[in-house]
């Protein structure tokens, strides 16, 4: 099934077999420059290693934990978190991202952990590589940044990139365009999610898993501190949408289909309420596609606030893992994340999304869900949990535990552990 799969996405996909080869002929050439790095951080005779996590969009953050027990630890480390523009989605959405962004993160950690890399008055950008020692990139797409935020331009200098995924790996088309990229072949460490992505690494990475390390996802290690026996009067139910707008590669997004049944939600079922959180780039790439204009789009949210849903536009979710008592869903990680806490799910099928569409253990994790495609069927799911006909056991089941949680709750400490080049 995957080598029929993945011979159709090469058939679809425009690859650069030359800079395939490249890579590859630079493996050993990588490995010895970033050798030579750890060893010239060892002679300094420094024990603190200078930490920075390169973060365009708060959503799309996996290091709290780890930073979190950095900063536990301030004898071996000194974390800081660089904000990085996102440039490939026009100022508009550049300028709104980094200043929410910025904001999260100032009330996350404090201004004494925050640094810019842009200076928005002048329009410039922050080199700050060389103040670290390593530097994580939540963000595997070189285009999205400026050059000296890149993974491409750390990998020339002393510093030692990595990636953490900020989602797990959904669909094969996305997967396979960066596993045949630059970014993922030529990070120091690529700390990977799952048995399942293990393996694809290893089959479909140029490098082939040499720098891949399978340590679990450390994203979801904080689920562990919430409640999740909240005692409430009502319901809660958390809507998603993908941001697949004519993405014909990976259909997910339901949104055009279920916009206006969404805001009737509220009154036909008075006893439960809502909360949207849809992809952060959903918004803006109907305005960028030209499906709706920015003024539909501003509308639309303020109709949700007036029928009484809440919007969820950032930041931190997993509180509303711990707050809802199901999800309806058509989104790629919220899909594998929602199984940690046990809770129903409803997954949104597109009509167009074919198990070829999808990694397996995307497919897997969908068997866990209730199907719905059609409206019927997303108004079935809401009533069986307004009935209790569904309830949520808050367990995981074997499968989840095996293959998806590894090292779950302690994800972070195994990524600190094989940064630690000290020890």
């Amino acid at each position: 099934m995957i080598d029929k799969v993945l011979n159709e996405i090469r058939q679809n996909y425009t690859p650069n077999p030359k800079r395939w080869e490249e890579i590859k002929a630079c493996e050993e050439g990588l490995k010895n420059h970033y050798r030579s790095v750890i060893e010239k951080k060892k002679k300094e005779g420094k024990n603190i290693i200078r930490f920075a996590a390169f973060v365009s969009n708060d959503s799309m953050y996996g290091m709290h934990n780890v930073f979190k027990l950095m900063l536990k630890n301030k004898d071996r480390w000194d974390p800081k978190v660089v904000l990085i523009p996102d440039i490939s989605r026009g100022y508009p959405h550049q300028k709104e991202t980094y200043d929410r962004t910025k904001e999260y993160f100032l009330k996350l950690y404090g201004k004494e952990y925050v640094l810019d890399g842009w200076d928005v008055s002048s329009n410039t950008f922050i080199d700050r590589v060389d103040s670290f020692d390593i530097i994580y990139f939540a963000d595997p797409y070189d285009a999205m940044a400026p050059e000296v935020h890149t993974i491409r331009y750390a990998s020339k200098k002393d510093v030692l990139p990595v990636y953490v995924n900020y989602g797990y790996d959904v669909g094969y088309y996305t997967m396979y365009s960066r596993m045949k990229g630059p970014e993922l072949n030529t990070v120091w460490k690529y700390f990977t999610e799952t048995v399942y992505s293990f393996e694809e690494c290893k089959k479909l990475q140029i490098l082939q898993g040499s720098n891949v390390v399978l340590t679990g996802y450390a994203k979801m290690d904080d689920y562990v501190n919430y409640s999740k026996d909240m005692k409430k009067t009502r319901k809660k139910i958390l809507i998603t949408s993908h941001h697949s707008v004519n993405m014909e590669e990976l259909p997910l997004s339901n949104f055009r289909t279920y916009y206006e049944l969404l805001l009737n939600l509220p009154k036909m079922f008075p006893g439960i309420d809502f909360v949207f959180r849809p992809h952060p780039f959903m918004f803006i790439r109907l305005i960028n596609e030209k499906v709706w204009t920015k003024d539909q789009v501003i509308s639309y949210i303020e109709k949700l606030k007036q029928v009484r849903i809440e919007y969820s536009d950032g930041g931190d979710y997993l509180s509303l893992f711990a707050e809802c008592d199901a999800i309806i869903n058509d989104c790629g990680s919220f899909t594998m994340e929602w199984l940690f806490t046990g809770k129903p799910g409803c997954f949104v099928l597109n009509e167009d999304l074919r198990d070829k569409h999808l990694t397996t253990q995307m497919n897997e994790a969908i068997k866990r869900y209730r199907i719905a495609k059609n409206e019927a069927d997303i108004i079935n799911f809401i009533k069986d949990i307004d009935e209790g006909i569904i309830s949520a056991n808050i367990e995981m089941d074997e499968w989840v535990r095996d293959n998806i949680a590894i090292n779950y709750p302690n994800a972070g400490e195994k990524i600190l552990e094989e940064m630690d080049i000290f020890s």
